[in-house]
Order: structure tokens, then sequence, then C-alpha cells
């Protein structure tokens, strides 16, 4: 049994009770936390590293992105949602290529690793591809084959069926490292009969549900002139609720649908840099956490956040309720912390990880807080929220496995992951574009 120790570190546990251990150690036993503490440090172990009085805390979760979409990154800028849509991301997603889907990942792998994250919920296409990037990167993941609900020709490569047996070939693959979902795009894109047809096979089957609702104010006043129900009510109504379910966005949420989603134990994911970029407004969640909904953060895709940095993502979340309540103590404290890791951790479906406690999943980073921005450090949760770029990390952690020393990553080579992208993106833009699918904010079936 491999015993390794870290120590001469500042432990951030994002534990229930806020408890940070100074000068501390953490001992890992196949992948597992066994022992943290001032205590810790008299443990035997076969490996010690020294943290050089660097903070310890647990890896942070990407919620709902889509990873793949690095091939956008810049591609479609200053356009209001509808053209992003219409006139370039689904022009462009029509040439897509289960080539470009795998690089894509490898690529977002590669940067979400060095900014700290340890594991991501991804809703894309050819997942059969994410599943080969996430095992070989050492990543957790929540995987969800987007679907439409339109003719099996018209779907990436996918249908209900097809989804159902992805879902059981990926739940706890890679050693457990791998959870997986539905992925019924939105009510937006969605025919009522498919999202209800969703919910009886995920119901039945045991299955999660990974979704977007509500992203805009026109998305809901079509859908209350078309159903007499908010978006959020109609999935509720629908039985989509009924399973474990992330809920990309959720910006324009009244009260009856915060209180839906509170009473059905959904996990709501705010994505702040696709929000404020699209003008799409200010997600609920102070009134979310105060009803006890788990909120978690997410990059969106690289195409409308323009980068996969989730420290950017909880400075933002921050800052725009404040800003949006004129308010500076909104989410303050370790809130911002907790909705990166022990929440995300949950949206995903990893309910023993996202904390540093024994028993927990030995998924943690190492930050470097001797940087000049950094300095001085009065309090340490502070300098992490407000001080940390994703180059201060500097070791990533997971089930015990290193992926990153000392900035170096382990288990993917950058210079040919950088290599065989920039290869899929030349074929994929050699291929011819077509109207791939509309955008228009209606239900799909009354569009």
């Amino acid at each position: 049994m491999t015993r390794l120790l870290i120590e001469n570190a500042t432990i951030v546990t994002l534990d229930d009770d806020g408890t940070i251990y100074p000068g501390a150690a953490i001992l890992i036993e196949e992948g597992v936390i066994a022992a943290i503490g001032p205590g810790a440090a008299l443990a035997t172990a076969d490996e010690r590293m020294d943290a050089g009085g660097g903070v310890v805390m647990p890896g942070l979760y990407n919620a709902h992105t889509h990873a793949a979409m690095t091939f956008a990154r810049g591609y479609a800028e200053d356009l209001p949602l509808d053209r992003w849509f219409n006139e370039r991301i689904w022009r462009l997603e029509s040439a897509l290529t289960p080539e470009m889907v795998y690089w894509g990942t490898l690529a977002a792998i590669v940067e979400m690793v060095r900014g700290g994250v340890v594991g991501f919920a991804d809703h894309y296409f050819h997942m059969d591809q994410v599943v080969r990037a996430v095992t070989e990167s050492g990543m957790r993941a929540n995987l969800a084959w987007a679907v439409f609900g339109s003719p099996a020709e018209e779907e990436v490569g996918i249908t209900i069926p097809l989804t159902v047996e992805f879902v059981r070939r990926t739940q706890g693959a890679a050693g457990g490292r791998l959870t997986a979902s539905l992925g019924p795009h939105s009510p937006y894109q969605c025919p009522d009969s498919f999202l209800a047809r969703t919910a009886a096979v995920a119901v039945r089957e045991g299955m999660g549900i990974h979704i977007h609702a509500s992203e805009t104010a026109e998305q809901v006043r079509q859908s209350i002139a078309t159903f007499d129900m908010s978006p959020i009510e109609l999935l509720s109504h629908r039985g989509l609720f009924e399973t474990h379910t992330i809920l990309a966005h959720a910006i324009h949420a009244n009260d009856w649908d915060l209180d839906t989603l509170a009473t059905k134990d959904v996990n709501v994911v705010q994505c702040p840099s696709t929000h404020l970029r699209y003008g799409m407004g200010v997600t609920r969640v102070p009134d979310m956490l105060a009803r006890g909904v788990n909120v978690a953060l997410g990059t969106d895709g690289a195409g409308s956040s323009a980068a996969l940095n989730l420290w950017r993502e909880l400075r933002l979340a921050v800052l725009t309720q404040r800003q949006a309540h004129e308010d500076a103590t909104l989410l303050g404290g370790a809130v911002p912390l907790r909705m990166a890791a022990p929440n995300g951790a949950r949206a995903l479906g990893f309910w023993k990880a996202g904390t540093l406690a024994p028993g927990y999943a030995a998924d943690l980073i190492v930050v470097d807080t001797m940087a000049t921005h950094f300095q001085p450090v009065h309090d340490v949760v502070a300098a992490l929220i407000w001080c940390t770029e994703p180059a201060d990390v500097r070791n990533v952690m997971v089930a015990g496995r290193w992926l990153m020393r000392d900035r170096a990553l382990l288990t993917v080579n950058e210079g040919e992951v950088m290599a065989g992208f920039r290869g899929a993106l030349e074929t994929m833009l050699g291929r011819p574009l077509s109207q791939f699918r509309e955008y228009t904010g209606k239900p799909v079936n009354q569009a």
C-alpha cells in the first residue's frame, strides 16, 4: 500500500466547518485521504513531498462546459446569442469530426489541469472520444451526449437508445473517475414529447440528466406563451427533475422555479463569463443558496467564454452579484471556493470528493502563494479567491495520482496535443459548412 505524505502546507479543507490547518500535512493511501492535520506529519510514509509552505486545497470542478469547443475560441465574437448560434457556431459544428472532439477535448484538459481543475461536466457530441481523452488524462468527468430529439439522421450520431448504451458503458469507467448522464439540449431545442420521454427513460434506468434552461428572458417569454409554464416549470412537470440533474444557467428563474429547484435537489451551474459576454442576465445565486440549492460553477465552452479558467469564473460570480445588488457582502467568505470545489463535485456525482477529509478522494491541488501578486497573505481564503491565477497552481492530483508536478504535465504530452489539435482543426475547417439547425428561442415544435 503506497503512502504519500504532503507536508509543510497550509491546508484549506473546504469542509462544512471551514477548517484550515496551518503548517500541516496530509496523508494519502491508495488514492484516498487517510489523515490530515498537524498529526499527519508523524505518519510513516513511502514518499514525502514538501509543499514549500504553499496551500493544499481541493481541486476545482468545472460543472458545465463543452470541452471540445476549444476549436471555436475567438470564432464568433461580438454577436447576439441568436446570430452566435445560427451564423457561426452551429454552421461550424456541421463540419465537426470525432477526431476534432478528441483533440479539442485534450486541449481543454491541458488548459483545465494547468488551472487546477480536476473534473468537468461535459455536454457535447462524439462523446466516446471524450471518454478516450479523459481516460488517458487521469481527470474525472461527468459526460452527457447532447441530443435534440431530431430524426436520427439529423443527430450527431446518437438517439435515446444509443445514449442509454453510452451511459451504461461509461458510468463508473476509468476506475470510477467517470460518471455519465443523458444530455437533452434544452426545452427550446428539444420537442416537448422528447423531453418527457427522456425523463421517463432516466427514471427507469436510474440515469442523471444534464440540460440547459432559462438562459434568456426571451426563452422564458416564449415558453410561457406556448405552455403557460416557464422552462424550469416545464422541465419539472415533464419529470426531468426526478433524477440527478445538472441544470446549466437558470438565469431567469422566478420564485416558483427557485422553490422547485430546491425541492427537487437540482444542481444549478452558473457560467458568469458567458452570461456577461452575451448580456444574458445575472443568475439569482443568493436566492438559490438561501433556499439550499446546490450552485456550482462552469466555464461553458471556450467558444463563448474564451477561457476555461475557473478562478476567473468564481471571481466574476462574486462581482456580478455585488454589482447587480449593490451589496459588497454577497457571496462572502469561502462561498466562491465552495461553489468551485465541493458543490461542483456534488453536481458531477462524486459524493466523496471536493473536500479534504479522511475517506475522501485525494483530488487536490497545491497553490504557490509566494508570487508578488499574492503577498501579503492576510487571509488565505480571500487570497485564493482574489489573487489566484492558473499559473499559481503548481501541482494537481486526482485519485492519488499526480497529473501535474511543478507545472510539468505527467499524463498528456502538451506538444503532441497541440499538434493533433491543429491537424484536426485544419481538416475540420476544410469541410463544407451547412445550416446545422436554427436557434429562435422558441420551443422547437412551435418554431
